[in-house]
């Protein structure tokens, strides 16, 4: 059974989400076009990352949890995690989007970006040498620039939220891979500020500081590419009716 653990936290953290996806009000199931293609290139990407900084021995995969079934380097589980992760962190999203759809504060949201820019900035500048903490920092860094300066979303306040809210399942899933530990972190390459979330391990274990900002550029990747699909949709349905009326 214990072999068993990471598959049954991926199976329990896509089984909520994937079982409320076809609520009438939400009917988060009708995007699925959008949202697997949003997963799928964001995840090659967070797949390509892991199987480096697995080679790299930044962090390694505790066998003792593991069904023993490899994919690029990577166990089977992990290459689930991507797709059951993003799924909810999307339905959440989604959710916020449907039930509070007039939760735009822009102003606010756009200092907490620059907040975090301020805040990446002076922690990579002081840990530049280590590779989870800078590689995370500054792919964040040029993520939110983008989404302040070239895209200008209007989503960024229920990203944030979706973000914050995502923070207390991230607790819970993260916190039983991080403590058994099912996932083992090099800590010369990180911070070494752990979150405890679940009294299983002693100090060297527990959520890197790291993972919850790792958290944050997915979701932004993410939410960004199916927000730019699904208004491209939109487009396209409206334009035929508007060059019908035009030519009337």
């Amino acid at each position: 059974m214990q072999k068993l653990t990471y598959l049954i936290l991926d199976v329990l953290t896509i089984a909520g989400p994937l079982a409320l996806s076809f609520d009438k009000r939400v009917a988060f199931f009708k995007d699925w076009k959008f949202v697997f293609t949003s997963i799928f290139f964001v995840s090659l990407i967070y797949l390509l990352w892991d199987v480096i900084f697995t080679a790299l021995g930044i962090w390694q995969f505790n066998p003792d949890y593991l069904i023993g079934i490899n994919f690029i380097n990577l166990p089977w589980e992990e290459v689930f995690f991507f797709v059951a992760v993003p799924y909810a962190c999307l339905f959440i999203y989604a959710c916020l989007r449907h039930y509070l759809p007039n939760f735009q504060h822009e102003g606010a949201a756009r200092l907490f970006s620059y907040s975090i820019l301020i805040f990446i900035a002076v922690v990579v500048g002081f840990n530049y040498n280590k590779l989870y903490t800078a590689v995370t920092g500054i792919f964040l860094f040029f993520t939110i620039l983008n989404q302040i300066w070239v895209t200008k979303g209007n989503y960024l306040s229920h990203v944030y939220l979706s973000w914050i809210i995502g923070i207390i399942p991230m607790c819970v899933v993260n916190g039983f891979l991080t403590s058994l530990p099912i996932l083992i972190y090099n800590n010369t390459e990180n911070l070494g500020i752990r979150v405890h979330t679940l009294p299983l391990s002693d100090m060297k274990y527990g959520i890197p500081i790291e993972d919850f900002f790792y958290n944050l550029l997915y979701m932004m990747l993410m939410i960004w590419i199916f927000e730019t699909r699904k208004n491209r949709r939109k487009i396209h349905l409206i334009t035929p009716v508007a060059d019908g009326q035009s030519g009337g």
